[in-house]
């Protein structure tokens, strides 16, 4: 079977928000619970920041973002995941922009915050998404990233589980480019981006089996997927 199956939000992209399609339905719940540790972690205080998201698909978190205040830079090589984000966000604080979260297409320094969520896990590369948020966060802005661990028991649970039941479609993660924490550390930490907060992520299982979708809670180990913030220092180097 074919693994990390990119095609998937092209093929299904107008059905990011359509509750009677299962292709999304468990990014749906898992933004969600996402949504609420981000704004914990960036604070009450969004309007007028502007919040560049990499990878932004059909924008799950681009809109609360907008609702909160923030200006939203919409980044995807999806056209199909961008045009449904487009249509559905009431918002007008979010810009769809159609590019390589590579090569973003904006100035060094412009962000003060940046979102690598449901990224990195998808990408040969990882640390260069990391360079490129880097180079577009202000001193003393934030990049937040959500991915999945490089373990023996996130590959059972994140490919065999939830792909075999159905939870996600099939082909979506090659277990292969799962991102272990340190690599993110030593990532970040090159590109002048220091730790803030961390937060493992792990299934509400009977939750999840009763209702089909993945539903997550908070926990201590990093088994399986995690959140990181990480802050800009004022002093490091660019990010390329």
């Amino acid at each position: 079977m074919k693994r990390n199956r990119l095609d998937i939000y092209d093929v299904h992209g107008g059905e990011w928000w359509d509750e009677r399609s299962r292709t999304f339905a468990s990014l749906r719940t898992i933004n969600i619970f996402r949504w609420r540790w981000l704004r914990r972690w960036l604070g009450d205080d969004l309007r007028d920041r502007l919040v560049v998201d990499l990878g932004c698909g059909g924008g799950l978190l681009a809109e609360p973002l907008a609702r909160a205040g923030a200006h939203v830079v919409a980044v995807d090589l999806s056209p199909a995941s961008l045009g449904t984000g487009r249509d559905h966000a009431a918002e007008r604080r979010i810009g769809w922009t159609r590019a390589d979260l590579h090569q973003a297409p904006l100035p060094d320094g412009c962000a003060d915050h940046v979102l690598l969520a449901d990224v990195l896990e998808h990408l040969e590369h990882p640390a260069r998404a990391v360079r490129e948020a880097a180079r577009l966060l202000r001193a003393g802005g934030t990049l937040y990233v959500n991915t999945i661990n490089r373990t023996l028991s996130a590959r059972w649970l994140a490919v065999y589980l939830a792909e075999g039941v159905g939870l996600v479609p099939r082909g979506t993660h090659d277990p292969r480019l799962f991102v272990r924490p340190g690599e993110l550390d030593r990532a970040a930490a090159a590109c002048g981006l220091e730790r803030s907060r961390r937060c493992g992520e792990f299934p509400r299982l009977l939750r999840t089996l009763w209702r089909r979708e993945v539903h997550f809670r908070p926990a201590r180990s990093l088994a399986l997927a995690y959140s990181t913030l990480y802050v800009r220092s004022g002093s490091g180097p660019s990010g390329r």
